[in-house]
């Protein structure tokens, strides 16, 4: 079986990032939070109903096709990105079955080394080809420190497909500290893993983002669902540009107030800050 390391060797830009480890993976590029409530609860409960009776179906080409439609139908057709599509077949796999994956794999429970992913809207070489921006477009040390500290599959694919967030946060953390971070700092300092992880969960808690907005990333290349831009003329000059103004983007921020404005930045502030008294003495 091969491991992370020899995974590491084949990825782009060196770093694995899809099947972590038994509790750590990202399903975002198969459309798993591409749903109208994407809660942690919400998805748990629609991953393991879907794991559970694909589990029971018999491993024949008209039966699993069937699943796949029933899946669809039973959704609710308002998604955030309409355009793209929501695979069926993503659930839950490995030994504890509590990380996200294909149900059609070969090394998927109930499927005896067989290959069904042909029979997916993506087919099989999609998994062999397809490498989401973050694989080229974050520093290395970046991707490792999140890979590292990341517990669970739902809050590290949240954040894992947001390059531009990633790179921003964590390049102001170093000019912080004046030098580089990566996950040997969680070794040296089990506190510093703490601190990853609170920048980790803050896509899925961020408390400006309008509740209209959903957390989940568009990633492609085809840019259908931008990000928008920072909207602060309600409560400042138009000039005003929040020192922190990517960081707020790719959050997806909305602000009504200037006392808003305020909190959003200090809580930014304060979690760069954890970042600098968790390395200090490292």
């Amino acid at each position: 079986m091969l491991t992370l390391e020899d995974m590491d060797k084949t990825a782009p830009g060196g770093v694995y990032l899809c099947q972590v480890n038994d509790n750590v993976s990202c399903g975002a590029c198969c459309g798993l939070y591409n749903v109208a409530d994407l809660s942690r609860e919400k998805l748990n409960q629609m991953l393991s109903d879907r794991t559970d009776t694909f589990l029971n179906i018999a491993r024949e080409i008209d039966a699993i096709v069937e699943f796949g439609e029933n899946i669809l139908a039973a959704q609710t057709k308002t998604r955030p990105y309409p355009e793209f599509y929501h695979c069926p077949y993503i659930g839950f796999i490995g030994k504890n079955g509590k990380r996200v994956g294909c149900l059609l794999h070969p090394a998927a429970e109930g499927n005896k080394n067989v290959d069904y992913r042909g029979l997916g809207y993506y087919g099989s070489m999609t998994c062999n080809i397809y490498f989401c921006p973050s694989y080229t477009n974050v520093s290395d040390n970046f991707k490792r420190l999140i890979r590292d500290a990341s517990q669970d599959w739902y809050s590290y694919g949240l954040l894992i497909t947001e390059s531009v967030l990633i790179n921003a946060f964590l390049t102001e953390a170093e000019k912080r500290i004046q030098r580089k971070i990566d996950e040997e700092n969680i070794r040296l300092n089990p506190d510093f893993a703490g601190v990853v992880r609170e920048f980790i969960n803050l896509k899925a808690s961020w408390p400006f983002r309008p509740a209209s907005d959903t957390p989940a990333n568009y990633f492609f290349k085809d840019k259908l669902y931008a990000k928008k831009d920072n909207d602060y003329s309600k409560t400042r000059s138009s000039s005003f540009t929040s020192r922190f103004d990517t960081i707020l983007k790719e959050l997806g921020s909305s602000f009504q107030t200037d006392e808003e404005i305020k909190q959003a930045e200090a809580m930014i502030e304060s979690l760069l800050k954890k970042f600098q008294e968790s390395t200090a003495n490292v």
